[in-house]
């Protein structure tokens, strides 16, 4: 039997929410599942770092394991950081046009705009 691990979770957490970003009409539903996907996707490169015997490379002495490379790590959180901010700045847009239109379905989002330009 296979064990699940950290890459076969990213990937199925990365098909819901494709698929949430694909079918659903929600602007806030469509946020929670972009989060969801950076998440999976953070998850996906943590997963495929990790050693299991390895050693951080600030150990000094004689080691037989192998080192890890902490940059992956590093990109990481810098992943993090961004994507919050992207996801911040989009709620912020969601609001405004919550604000303006009231609504947060895409289609009719869709139709009030294009009713605004015709007239």
């Amino acid at each position: 039997m296979t064990s699940i691990n950290g890459v076969t979770i990213a990937m199925v957490l990365f098909g819901i929410s494709l698929l949430a970003l694909i079918l659903r009409r929600d602007l806030v539903i469509k946020l929670l599942a972009l989060g969801l996907l950076n998440g999976s996707t953070i998850l996906c490169l943590v997963s495929l770092n990790t050693w299991p015997g390895g050693v951080p490379p600030i150990v000094r002495g004689p080691t037989v394991a192998p080192y890890v490379d902490p940059l992956p790590q590093a990109l990481v959180l810098t992943a993090i950081v961004i994507n919050f901010a992207i996801l911040a700045l989009a709620l912020v847009f969601v609001m405004l046009l919550v604000e303006r239109y009231h609504t947060t379905d895409s289609e009719r989002l869709e139709y009030e705009i294009e009713r605004e330009e015709a007239s």
